[in-house]
Order: C-alpha cells, then sequence, then structure tokens
C-alpha cells in the first residue's frame, strides 16, 4: 500500500487537483464521488482491478491518497 499526504487541512482545491492529476495520467475507471454525513469526500480509481482512493477527510482534517499502485511519478 502506498501512502501521500496532499494538503495537511481539508482542502477542496488540493482535492481536486490530485483527482486530475490522476485523471489526466492514468488509464483508471472513475467510480462516482462518495459524499460522508460530516462533509469528507471520497473520490475512487481502478487500474488493472487495483484501488486507489483520494480522500478530502474532515475527521482526519488533510487530504491524502491511498493507493495499490505506486504513484511516487505523480505525487513526490
Amino acid at each position: 500500500m502506498f501512502d501521500y499526504n496532499i494538503c495537511k487541512e481539508v482542502d477542496q482545491k488540493a482535492f481536486i487537483a490530485a483527482c486530475k492529476k490522476i485523471e489526466n495520467n492514468l488509464t483508471a475507471k472513475k467510480e462516482p464521488i462518495l459524499k460522508d454525513v460530516d462533509g469528507s469526500e471520497i473520490q475512487v480509481y481502478y487500474k488493472d482491478d487495483k484501488k486507489i482512493k483520494v480522500l478530502n477527510d474532515y475527521e482526519v482534517d488533510a487530504v491524502y491518497i491511498e493507493s495499490e499502485i505506486n504513484l511516487d511519478k505523480l505525487f513526490n
């Protein structure tokens, strides 16, 4: 599992930018955005049966990515 910290606080622009970077650089299936009752958002992508989750998480107060694919070239 690969983890990438995008922003140290909830940030809609950072969340959208991270999603766009994935969409522009990978051929991945995009699921509808999930919205939690606290306002958190989760965008899930699938590439070759591997999951990439981009989270704009109010509970953690951060934007981050949890990925089964190495995304170092995009986010490091």
